[in-house]
């Protein structure tokens, strides 16, 4: 049965809750949020085909979103930050030391959109489990393991100024502008058969349940054999993605949204941004848009954040993670 987004947010904002719905809530600073009890969901890999189980578990404040692979030598740690990044094919990967994690952007999405800035993310392998190739999943397991804000507060990173990138016909700018996360995309197809998409959207609690956490990953059929001699898609099927060929669609239920496929690039937007660590106030702009692009974007607004005045990247959480940096077990 498909995934239910309106029973999703029902019950999930009952317990999480959401930045614009908070009565504490400033222009200035989010308060920081955990989990309350440990969740956990098992399911299959998308790249590398392993079978997964994943656990939220609560986390301190200023722990930051820390990944935890149960299966490495003394629970490898790594933190969720752009310094972090060392892949991006098809894909987001992190790694700490010699130990990495693979597709961590869906994750990291619903994580984000939610305001959970403090969670241990436990993996007995180097991937967390697809589930139906969307983030709806992890809403259901925040569901399980509800929220409860911190102490302290997380400072958003307000945009002062553009910032730009651009390479081969990708576009990406964000601007200063007065809400959180604000994101227009485009995207077109390298057929006349399917048109271009287009969806502007503020990302909220509310917008992102709605609107984008269904959005499922995509790809076009002729890219699949190249991508399986790279070892890549080893656990897709039509379970948990959207193939295109000629503008035919297949999949195991139709489409979620007429416009899926634009959504899903909003998705993966907010979870490649999320490696910023801090939320963030501007208007996002993306034509044509993948990982490489999203994670390049996080690293210009990080290094242009060092010369603002109003909102530089957050140096309490950058000295509380000093230890992760280093490799250190997370407690």
């Amino acid at each position: 049965m498909p995934i239910q987004s309106s029973t999703i947010l029902g019950r999930v904002m009952g317990t999480v809750g959401g930045i614009e719905g908070r009565k504490d809530f400033s222009l200035e600073a989010i308060p920081q949020r955990t989990v309350k009890r440990p969740a956990e969901t098992t399911g299959i890999a998308l790249h590398t085909g392993n079978r997964v189980t994943m656990r939220f578990l609560p986390a301190p404040p200023d722990h930051g979103i820390v990944f935890v692979r149960c299966d490495h030598p003394e629970g490898a740690s790594i933190p969720a930050c752009v310094d972090h990044v060392v892949g991006v094919n098809r894909g987001t990967t992190l790694r700490n030391g010699t130990a990495s994690v693979h597709t961590v952007e869906h994750v990291l999405a619903a994580l984000s959109a939610f305001g959970i800035t403090n969670v241990r993310v436990e993996l007995t392998a180097s991937e967390p489990p697809i589930g139906d190739g969307s983030s709806a999943p992890y809403l259901e397991l925040l569901e399980q393991a509800g929220v409860e804000d911190q102490p302290g507060t997380v400072p958003i990173l307000v945009i002062e100024e553009p910032v730009y990138y651009e390479h081969r016909g990708t576009n990406m700018i964000i601007l200063p502008g007065p809400k959180l996360m604000q994101v227009s995309c485009t995207i077109a197809f390298p057929t006349p058969a399917l048109p271009g998409q287009y969806l502007s959207l503020d990302v909220t609690a509310h917008s992102f349940a709605r609107e984008l956490a269904r959005a499922r990953t995509f790809c076009l059929y002729e890219e699949l054999e190249p991508l399986m001699r790279a070892g890549l898609i080893q656990g897709g099927s039509l379970d948990n993605a959207v193939v295109i060929r000629d503008g035919a669609i297949f999949s195991r239920e139709g489409l979620r949204y007429p416009d899926e496929f634009v959504r899903h690039k909003i998705l993966d937007i907010v979870g490649d941004l999320a490696l910023l660590q801090q939320p963030i106030q501007g208007h996002i702009i993306a034509i044509k848009p993948g990982h490489a692009a999203n994670v390049e974007l996080a690293r210009r607004i990080k290094a242009a954040a060092k010369r603002w005045t109003r909102s530089p990247i957050d140096g309490t959480r950058r000295h509380n993670m000093a230890g992760l940096e280093r490799g250190a077990a997370v407690s």
